[in-house]
């Protein structure tokens, strides 16, 4: 599977420090070799980094590892393709999409078959109060993961015309995660 690597921050700091020993583990000194990507929140931006080379290998990502952008807020994934086709920059995360006027971004690591690639989009479960023509939030490339970000958006959109409070939004996504495990046994670990 996929490993993650995040950043929350009380002040502004740098990740070289960090990336540059999480970016060897995609492909040097772990299997996870197919595509690695981080996204950085800089006041209201996201700034987004893809690649499909593994990280270790990766011009790119040895770029970003001697850049010190000062950030809150950092998400990085290295791929190992358990679902998607390897080689694609659509399969590789974080995805990114816009709600409310703020970027979003999404990683995910492990099996989530009911929003596999091998069932068609329009067929995978709807969370929360989503109706059919609500789903306006689609996936690019074919991986379970970005289905789900995709859904849990659609959820968000149907549920609230305006950014929800964290207490909220929370409690959306724990009365979805919730009812998806216990009635439909789609997440594996």
């Amino acid at each position: 599977m996929c490993q993650l690597l995040g950043m929350n921050c009380a002040q502004k700091t740098d990740f070289c420090f960090s990336f540059a020993g999480f970016r060897l583990r995609g492909g040097h000194s772990d299997k996870h070799s197919d595509g690695w990507g981080l996204s950085i929140y800089e006041g209201r931006g996201l700034r987004t980094f893809t690649d499909t080379l593994p990280a270790a290998e990766s011009p790119l990502a040895e770029l970003v590892s001697k850049y010190p952008i000062k950030t809150l807020n950092m998400i990085s994934h290295i791929r190992y393709a358990t679902q998607g086709h390897k080689g694609d920059l659509a399969n590789v995360h974080p995805f990114q999409r816009e709600l409310w006027g703020i970027q979003f971004c999404f990683c995910h690591n492990g099996d989530v078959p009911k929003f596999s690639s091998s069932v068609d989009f329009m067929q995978h479960p709807l969370l929360g109060k989503t109706r059919e023509e609500d789903r306006i939030f689609h996936p690019v490339g074919d991986t379970d993961s970005e289905s789900l970000f995709c859904a849990i958006l659609n959820a968000l959109r149907a549920e609230y015309a305006s950014p929800p409070t964290l207490q909220k939004c929370t409690k959306l996504f724990k009365s979805s995660s919730t009812k998806l495990c216990r009635e439909r046994k789609i997440l594996q670990y």
